[in-house]
C-alpha cells in the first residue's frame, strides 16, 4: 500500500485485475500525481485573482420546447422494454 490510498481498494472499484507490477507501476504513478496536486495545494497564491468577475447574464440559450417522442414510441425503439418501462442492464452489484 502506498501512501494516502490503497491500490488493491482502487483497482476494485475500477475493476480491475492487476499483476503486482501493474500494481508498483500505478502506485507510483498515482504517488507521482499527488505530490503534483500537493505541490499546487501548497503554492503560494494571492487570496483573489484578478481575473475574476461576476457576470450578470448566464451565457446560456433560451429553453424553449421542441418535439417529444411519446412514452410508446421510446419503448418500441429501445433494446428491451417490460411494461411500458425501458430495461437496462445491471450495472452495480449489491456488494460493498
Amino acid at each position: 500500500m502506498a501512501e494516502g490510498f490503497d491500490i488493491d481498494h482502487l483497482a476494485k472499484l475500477a475493476r480491475l485485475s492487476l499483476t503486482a507490477e501493474e500494481k508498483a507501476l500505478y502506485s507510483s504513478q498515482l504517488n507521482q500525481i499527488l505530490g503534483h496536486f500537493q505541490a499546487l495545494a501548497d503554492a503560494d497564491l494571492p487570496a483573489t485573482i484578478d481575473d475574476a468577475r461576476v457576470v450578470d447574464e448566464a451565457a446560456l440559450r433560451s429553453d424553449e420546447p421542441g418535439p417529444v417522442l411519446g412514452a410508446e414510441a421510446v419503448t418500441r425503439i429501445a433494446p428491451a422494454s417490460r411494461d411500458g418501462q425501458i430495461s437496462v442492464p445491471r450495472v452495480v452489484d449489491d456488494e460493498s
